[in-house]
């Protein structure tokens, strides 16, 4: 089962076999096999087109047979459960006949070591459990494929401190870092962790063990710097990885839909707040030709067209149009963004868009015109996915053209990156200006590039080295009972792998909070230390080309929470620090089974008075 486009699925069915859907029991780590009906024929909804069988043809899987094929798994909300992530791709491979060469998680992974690290993740005591990532940090499994992930709102946040700038979080499992860049297969890719929140966002990463009740989740929380780092990147990226969604991508899929499956998300849409400024506006100046998310536990693709990239007026439009509390209006801004009669900005109900998907995935591999340094992909394909539970669309298996060696390899820009912008992480809760206050997209400095060049042509290599080390003991099921409770740690660990790549790069290692508490006592001593006013100068004043996009800090004390909503899966849109168990039961309208915090009201689910049968068939879920 693989994807071909984000709006047709493609089955290949070999004489003879039949096609079969995966599933998990409640806490079984084997798949079980369930017959599948047959597929049938589908006229594209507002196309002109035949109906027309979702097989590839014999000429597209000749053109692929010809290219060095990258099979990439990307999973949502993985939670933890590796066993039963593994256990899916290897039944995929088994029953498809095809290897898996990559698994991307985007976020919420959960490498929790031992009770210990357990302590340190934000989440409700309800949700806290082991799972399954100790037995390959112990040694006790090895994961089958390569690994790579971001952090989300709900990671043993002392562990992902150590591999601040990405490493092994355990053999074969790679951890991107805060902010990163790496290659796997000649494919560029690049990702953030966390998510957004106004009120840290322009703070420093001033938190530090132990965790209070604040820090532990201001931690998972997106800062200016790291976004600033990105930006610095020039060379066209393949895929970007985020656990949030960027601001305003529900515009260029299928609202409705999304709404239908998540109504308490209607107001967040309607004003434009759903989702991550930071991360909308490193979609529109990045421009990767793949972005892949999680968070809000549902699957969502969009098709983001960067010809006629003016996302302020988008926004000016969308506010326009969608008014407060107008879900209704968002739905149509929504399927015209760009002013278009009748064509969603994803293109996904459009038949001559969907018919185009060929071309539109050569573009995205690199072919085509408008790829150049700077400059990105004319075209951004988002999917966001749901979590690892059974019958949820949390897995979906793509596959790219390789460019290089199926390993994890360094990305020289981004070594570059790390060396021009490595005084830019800021330990201080005060603000640090940033240069051109955060909007300045020079790239790495020339001398930091060659210096980059100079060293991995010593070094003969590219390729990561495989420089696991654990650091402390992991969870020992026997030794420790059910009931049996860690305790929060009070230091963070120097990891060999962070003092490694940092002494590689030249760099000195500045992620010890009581360093640069001396380091800043002492220039404010001696005359040099920055002010908070200082502080608070840069970054604030541009965000999008000149724009601000990102609500403002302000001074004194925060303003008081919002309104609890229905938001069952607690997802942390980041509006408040409070704990969603703290407002009491949910109420009875929009509800929210799994508890998402996104801070605000909610409109009614049924006031949209649609029903599955009115939906786009292209969108109904696909069931592995």
């Amino acid at each position: 089962i693989r994807s071909t486009s984000w709006y047709r699925m493609s089955f290949t069915r070999r004489p003879g076999s039949k096609v079969e859907e995966v599933f998990f029991s409640k806490g079984v780590g084997q798949a079980g096999i369930q017959p599948r009906l047959p597929i049938k024929t589908r006229r594209l909804k507002g196309s002109n087109q035949k109906p027309q069988n979702l097989v590839q043809s014999n000429q597209t899987r000749s053109k692929m047979a010809n290219k060095k094929t990258l099979t990439i798994a990307i999973e949502g909300c993985c939670h933890g459960e590796l066993d039963n992530i593994y256990g899916t791709l290897q039944h995929l491979e088994k029953v498809e006949g095809r290897k898996i060469d990559l698994l991307i998680s985007c976020g919420d992974f959960q490498a929790v070591r031992n009770l210990d690290d357990l302590e340190t993740m934000a989440c409700p005591p309800k949700y806290r459990a082991m799972n399954t990532f100790y037995k390959y940090y112990s040694g006790e499994k090895k994961a089958p494929y390569p690994t790579l992930f971001i952090g989300g709102n709900h990671e043993a946040s002392n562990y992902m401190w150590e591999l601040y700038h990405g490493g092994w979080a355990a053999p074969n499992i790679r951890y991107l870092g805060a902010a990163g860049c790496i290659k796997f297969g000649g494919l560029r890719i690049a990702g953030l962790s966390g998510i957004y929140k106004q009120g840290d966002y322009f703070r420093g990463r001033h938190e530090q063990l132990p965790y209070n009740n604040s820090t532990i989740r201001s931690t998972y929380h997106v800062r200016d710097f790291e976004v600033h780092r990105l930006m610095q990147i020039q060379e066209p990226l393949d895929i970007f990885i985020s656990h949030d969604w960027p601001c305003n991508i529900a515009r260029f899929g299928n609202t409705p839909e999304l709404l239908r499956r998540k109504s308490f998300l209607a107001s967040e849409i309607a004003s434009g707040e759903l989702g991550s400024p930071a991360n909308e506006q490193l979609l529109h100046t990045l421009r990767p030709a793949y972005w892949f998310a999680a968070h809000l536990h549902t699957k969502f693709p969009a098709l983001v067209p960067h010809e006629h990239d003016d996302t302020d007026a988008l926004r000016q439009k969308g506010a326009a149009q969608a008014g407060p509390g107008n879900a209704a209006a968002a739905a149509a801004a929504a399927t015209q963004p760009n002013g278009t009669n009748g064509s969603r900005g994803g293109g996904a109900c459009n038949g001559q868009e969907a018919s185009t998907s060929g071309r539109a995935t050569e573009t995205a591999n690199g072919g085509g015109g408008g790829v150049g340094p700077g400059r990105g992909h004319p075209v951004t394909r988002f999917l966001a996915l749901d979590k690892c539970l059974p019958g949820r669309d949390f897995l979906q298996v793509v596959e790219l053209e390789a460019r290089g060696p199926l390993e994890f390899e360094y990305d020289p820009e981004w070594l570059a990156i790390m060396r021009s912008t490595n005084d830019t992480i800021n330990l201080r809760h005060q603000h640090r200006p940033l240069p051109g206050m955060g909007g300045m997209r020079s790239g790495p400095k020339a001398s930091d590039k060659q210096f980059v060049e100079q060293l991995l042509e010593q070094r003969g290599s590219q390729a990561i080295p495989h420089n696991f080390q654990p650091t402390v003991p992991a969870y020992n099921p026997t030794a420790q009972g059910p009931k049996a409770k860690g305790r929060m740690p009070t230091q963070s660990i120097r990891n060999p792998q962070t003092v490694e790549l940092l002494d590689m790069l030249q760099l000195p290692y500045n992620l010890d909070h009581s360093e640069a508490a001396a380091a800043y006592a002492q220039g404010s001593s001696s005359g040099g230390g920055r002010g908070r006013g200082a502080g608070r100068g840069g970054g604030r004043s541009s965000f999008m080309g000149g724009h601000s996009m990102l609500p403002q800090l302000q001074d004194g004390p925060p303003p008081p929470p919002p309104p609890a909503s229905a938001n069952p899966e607690e997802i942390d849109l980041g509006s408040s620090d409070a704990e969603v168990e703290a407002s009491g039961p949910p109420p009875p309208v929009a509800s929210n089974p799994e508890e998402i915090d996104i801070g605000s009201d909610i409109d009614a689910a049924d006031e949209h008075g649609r029903s599955r049968e009115q939906e786009d068939p292209i969108f109904q879920p696909i069931n592995l």
